[in-house]
């Protein structure tokens, strides 16, 4: 259970050859895949099982267990979502079934000191076979208590290989003397493109040649989320990189490529450089490596034992902490540049990593994968499914329903209908209390936000120490005076979510949605409720220089102002967002660094709030603070 053979996404590459490879030993195969919808399907000789209503089978899985009695489930995803496995309709079926659960999942960061949430341990606990997909996971879960087997993701080391002649491969895309970075990551927050073309910018520099091809959709729908609303393609024009840029031509979420295109893509490349956080695997860090690319992405997690010795594991600028407390790793754009700069001036280093990187791929091609599976399966499920099997004491068991009243008697018809074995043994309880199940889901809602935040770009700080405020707004920016708005409508195409407030309204001009005229609220800084709103906001500007409160004030609610040096002010507390002259284009430059690096962004503020702390200055009454 996982997404389907045929979605285009790493879930799916791996159902494709774990299954194909399983059922070509002889194993008999269904899938229930998370993209499929309406009846049942057949892809290569192996049942296809829709979803229903819930997107990740929470309401169809019990039935499908008891028509199909499988030796062993196995689910694809991530620890926290399939906390409703532990329901005690479907474990008690699974147990007296003897069906094990076994869950291959990536582990894409910790907590530090080897720490993961006390939920997602929990949880692991209870699945009868856990199984790490990265070496980085496995010594994770360990140092949690729980020891779990390993088994990495694989390549087609027939289709991902070096090109015969890698001069024609280039020529193929019309790339023919180009130095070529590719970039295969998905237009969501976790891969930071913004970061991967923000490098490109600076190593581009007086490089004609370079050439930069993002694999990805630019209108994938993660890119029109509440935290990531991100133009991709007006980002590329802000940053002027449209003449080195390129996109895959006809690229969806929806369809993806056939892997024969995309190993054509990758054969044209040198370097491949992946920015994200953190990664559970990397499968296109190891595509890359297959294709004598030499991979290049962040030295933490997973993708550190993929690049570690052939590859260029990059330094960690700053570790951002998420909902669940886990850390988040923002590669240092500048060890990435010069690890880049290397390459592209020692071409015999290039070759000689992309050999070495050939090599180690050799040694997870899907074949050998496909037999760690199999001697897995073979040597745990018939222990797991005794020891299912075992009867336990005869008792009363009831079963409580984590859902409303309706939800219960919805399950408790389901069992009815399906596992009419269990009437005699157990007892069902329609109270509406919390259940195995609803525990887990609650241990994991309690772990989200206990020990951070949801990481977003814009942007948006934690809330700063004493202020007012719960919360960011993201991509709430405050503007002091019409001066701004030439800002705000040049961030506005890179994040067109973005919201602006101001003393009293401005027009913004016609909004590219409605049509119709924007303008901005007023809350000037008299107004009981402007420091709270000032607290929720992600960044303060000031090019016409019109308050000079403005940087202290921000200053105290840890708020990024852009502003001009020429205000005492704005010069002490925020002197690398301090600009000579009222540049919007260069303020727009300045807020988009911040907007998608909340390390800089934070520095920035930490800054400041030391500068306000040891500043006379800041002794005056400021008229207007609260």
């Amino acid at each position: 259970m996982s997404d389907s053979p045929t979605a285009p996404s790493g879930f799916g590459n791996v159902t494709r050859f774990v299954c194909a490879g399983l059922a070509s030993l002889g194993h008999q195969i269904s899938i229930l895949g998370w993209q499929a919808r309406g009846t049942p399907s057949n892809w290569r000789g192996i049942p296809v099982y829709p979803v229903r209503n819930d997107a990740l089978g929470a309401d169809v899985l019990l039935t499908y267990l008891q028509k199909l009695r499988p030796d062993v489930l196995v689910t694809l995803a991530d620890v926290w979502w399939l906390t409703y496995l532990a329901n005690p309709l479907i474990a008690n079926f699974r147990r007296m079934a003897g069906i094990p659960w076994a869950l291959y999942y990536p582990i894409d960061g910790d907590m530090g000191g080897g720490r993961l949430p006390p939920s997602w341990l929990s949880i692991l606990e209870k699945v009868d076979l856990p199984i790490a997909m990265s070496r980085y996971g496995q010594e994770i879960t360990r140092a949690g208590g729980v020891n779990p087997a390993y088994i990495p993701h694989g390549v087609d080391l027939s289709v991902f290989h070096p090109p015969a002649d890698k001069d024609a491969a280039k020529a193929a895309l019309g790339y023919s003397g180009r130095f070529v970075i590719l970039s295969d990551a998905r237009n969501q927050p976790r891969k930071m493109i913004p970061r991967t073309l923000e490098i490109f910018r600076r190593f581009a520099r007086g490089k004609p040649d370079a050439l930069l091809h993002l694999h990805c959709d630019p209108a994938d729908p993660a890119s029109r989320a509440p935290e990531y609303y991100y133009d991709l393609r007006a980002d590329i024009a802000f940053l002027g990189l449209g003449g080195q840029v390129r996109l895959t031509e006809g690229m969806s979420i929806e369809a993806g490529l056939t892997l024969e295109r995309l190993a054509g893509i990758y054969q044209a490349a040198d370097v491949h450089l992946l920015s994200s956080w953190g990664e559970g695997f990397g499968l296109p860090t190891l595509q890359a490596a297959a294709a004598g690319v030499v991979p290049m992405a962040s030295d933490y997690t997973a993708s550190r034992e993929l690049c570690l010795g052939h590859g260029e594991p990059v330094t960690v600028k700053h570790y951002l902490t998420d909902q669940f407390g886990i850390r988040r790793a923002l590669i240092d754009v500048e060890d990435a540049v010069r690890r880049l700069d290397r390459l592209y001036a020692d071409r015999a280093l290039l070759a000689e990593k992309s050999a070495a990187a050939r090599r180690f791929a050799q040694g997870y091609d899907w074949q050998a994968v496909i037999a760690q599976w199999h001697a897995l399966l073979q040597a745990e499920v018939p222990r797991l499914r005794a020891r299912l099997l075992t009867p336990p004491p005869a008792e009363r068991v009831t079963l409580r329903a984590a859902a409303p009243a309706s939800g219960a008697a919805d399950l408790l018809r389901t069992v009815q209908a399906v596992m009419p074995e269990l009437a005699e043994g157990i007892s069902v309880t329609l109270n509406v209390v919390a259940s195995q199940a609803g525990q887990l889901a609650g241990e994991v809602y309690r772990d989200a936000f206990a020990g951070g935040h949801l990481l977003s770009i814009p942007a948006a700080l934690p809330p700063a120490g004493l202020a007012p405020a719960k919360a960011r707004s993201v991509g709430s920016i405050y503007l002091a005076s019409e001066a701004d708005i030439p800002v705000v409508r040049l961030l506005a195409e890179i994040f067109p979510a973005i919201t602006a407030w101001s003393p009293a309204p401005l027009d913004l001009g016609i909004g590219k949605a409605s049509g119709k005229p924007v303008r901005t609220p007023a809350c000037p800084p008299g107004d009981p409720s402007f420091s709270a709103r000032l607290a929720a906001a992600t960044l303060a500007l000031d090019l016409a220089g019109t308050d000079e409160r403005l940087p202290w004030l921000a200053a105290g609610s840890g708020v990024p102002c852009i502003g001009l040096r020429s205000v005492a002010a704005q010069r002490e507390l925020w002197p690398a967002l301090s600009l000579d002259s009222p540049d919007a284009a260069a303020a727009a430059e300045l807020a988009r660094g911040l907007f998608t690096d909340q390390g800089e962004a934070a520095a920035a503020c930490a800054w400041a709030s030391a500068a306000l702390e040891r500043s006379p200055l800041i002794e005056q009454p400021i008229e207007g603070a609260a």
